[in-house]
């Protein structure tokens, strides 16, 4: 397909090869997706029903990215919201949600589970990571910010986070 007739980039796979895109959900074990592809892909405005209705084609949990308002988790057992990290000076969030996937995978990495099933505790504390990773790619342009943090930098924000989110 010619570049120029892909409209959106981000929706290019529900929009093209939904069938495909099913069958694979079919076979995952879960599923990270933005909150404008998981209405597209569930044909439903509403972002927790269309978590629910991709639950259902097969993932195990699904975990939606809203952007600026943090992220999702919908599973069998349970649902809830993190809100995203607050940022006084926002300079660029592009590539925030592809550094959210990073960082709630580098968790799940770092944690060596040699279990075939995650616990939900695991997978809560791998989006908190998520989001505390992106924080830091909103404060610079490009992956810049990225290049300057270390674990502690990362560890420490993420503290800040779980005590400021914390009842």
């Amino acid at each position: 397909m010619s570049p120029a007739l892909i409209r959106n980039p981000n929706t290019f796979w529900v929009e093209n090869e939904k069938e495909a895109l099913v069958q694979l959900l079919a076979q995952v074990h879960g599923l990270v997706i933005n909150d404008q592809e998981a209405k597209l892909l569930a044909g439903d405005e509403n972002v927790v029903r269309a978590g629910q209705t991709i639950q259902k084609l097969g993932p195990r949990f699904v975990i939606i990215k809203k952007g600026e308002h943090g992220a999702i988790f919908i599973s069998d057992r349970e649902m809830y919201a993190l809100p995203a990290f607050p940022i006084l000076d926002v300079v660029d969030p592009t590539g925030a949600g592809d550094s959210f996937a990073g960082g709630l995978m580098g968790y799940l990495a770092s944690i060596n589970n040699r279990q075939h099933a995650l616990e939900d505790e695991q997978l809560k504390k791998a989006i908190a990571y998520g989001i505390v990773t992106a924080s830091f790619t909103c404060e610079d342009f490009s992956l810049d910010r990225l290049l300057n943090i270390d674990r502690h930098d990362l560890d420490a924000r993420y503290e800040q986070y779980r005590t400021m989110i914390s009842l």
